[in-house]
């Protein structure tokens, strides 16, 4: 039986975030991922979208818009690097494109992110 809903945060995502030509890595051992995915045609061909939600425990916000998250112990990644650091190009990566803060009784306990990628069938249009 659950003591609470944070016993559901049990897994390990690293976060991603440029700051002017530096590349900050923090590893959240208290973390939820949840990945969805459904497939549609578009004008480029057929496309799979994958959502996700992200849940970080804690009093302070851990995840900010355009960061980008990896479920797992990711690896270092360079500034040199950032710009092939993309969804299209590393399996399992999400880019973060919300971010809510909620609160319980007026102090916050936690940070929830979504967001999605995309994945082109044709490789070519994942460059």
């Amino acid at each position: 039986m659950l003591k609470s809903a944070y016993d559901l945060c049990d897994m390990t995502v690293t976060v991603y975030r440029r700051e002017e030509d530096q590349i900050l890595r923090r590893v959240y051992d208290r973390a939820f991922f949840d990945i969805r995915k459904s497939r549609g045609t578009g004008k480029e061909g057929d496309q799979e979208s994958t959502a996700f939600l992200l849940v970080i425990p804690g009093q302070e916000q851990a995840v900010y818009p355009q960061d980008k998250v990896l479920l797992g112990i990711g690896p270092e990644v360079g500034s040199g690097d950032w710009g092939r650091f993309i969804p299209a190009l590393v399996p399992g990566l999400a880019v973060v494109s919300h971010v809510d803060v909620k609160y319980w009784q007026g102090k916050p306990v936690h940070t929830e992110a979504g967001g999605s990628l995309l994945r082109f069938q044709n490789l070519d249009q994942n460059r």
